[in-house]
């Protein structure tokens, strides 16, 4: 438990300090109205939050933006509501945020756990960007399935040019569960023990994941482009200590993606 502390709190050290040593490089201006991308992607991703085997899917990739204030990316939704940029450069942004947050079917889970309902978060965020730079932080709580838990989602990336038509973005991040939300995913009760005949594991609250990502956008013409992501995801702490994860599943999670989408 404490190692995830750890790693929770230097991910948050490292990223502030990045942010400030950041490079020269101009800042990306928003254009009014409504503006954004949407498209098709065909990904590849772990079954459920923990599992080993992997499923393939068509899912859709949507990056809508009004002005610089509401956003609509991937499954989350929000707004701008606060925006202030220092004299040194430094805009910050926090508002209201809704997510979509993944169940876990029972056809694809270990016999006799069931199945999670997929859900809906609400909570908040609060985000800090330097010329090719952006470092965020959120707050999730479910709304929609009972007491589901909370997480708090901490991330630092870095988006850049490298070509006239590409451009690519690494990404580092973490996350931190309530115990409700631990055990949703990732403890086992008396039925689930019964039923399945694992024993049962009590999975308390820290940091479950850390994980790094790399992204890349391809311009083929000024309306259409495509793009690609490739994804790893460590479970750490009570995440990774699970039977579901260390007995039947596994620590390391890949997801990637690649797709074509319709700018505007």
């Amino acid at each position: 438990m404490k190692l995830s502390r750890m790693a929770g709190a230097d991910i948050v050290r490292v990223a502030l300090s990045m942010l400030v040593a950041a490079p020269t490089m101009a800042e990306e201006v928003m254009p009014a109205g409504l503006h954004g991308s949407v498209g098709l992607g065909v990904g590849v991703r772990p079954a459920y939050e923990g599992a080993n085997e992997r499923e393939t899917r068509i899912t859709p990739n949507i990056n809508l933006f009004y002005g610089d204030t509401f956003f609509l990316t991937g499954m989350k939704a929000g707004a701008n509501l606060w925006k202030h940029t220092t004299e040194q450069g430094l805009s910050l942004s926090a508002g209201p945020l809704l997510a979509l947050r993944r169940g876990r079917d029972e056809d694809d889970a270990p016999t006799g756990l069931g199945e999670i309902d997929h859900g809906l978060d609400a909570g908040g965020f609060i985000r800090l960007r330097k010329d090719g730079w952006q470092a965020r932080a959120d707050v999730r709580k479910d709304v929609t399935n009972g007491d589901g838990g909370a997480t708090v989602n901490l991330s630092v990336g870095y988006g850049m040019p490298v070509a006239q038509n590409l451009r690519l973005r690494a990404n580092l991040d973490t996350a931190w569960a309530s115990t409700a939300y631990m055990s949703t995913y990732y403890g086992i009760d008396a039925k689930q023990s019964a039923n399945s005949g694992i024993a049962q594991y009590a999975a308390g609250s820290g940091f479950k994941q850390v994980g790094a990502s790399l992204s890349a956008d391809y311009a083929i013409s000024q309306e259409w482009g495509g793009f690609a992501s490739l994804r790893y995801t460590r479970l750490i702490g009570n995440a990774a200590d699970s039977p579901i994860v260390a007995a039947l599943g596994s620590r390391d999670q890949v997801a990637t993606t690649v797709g074509i989408k319709y700018r505007f």
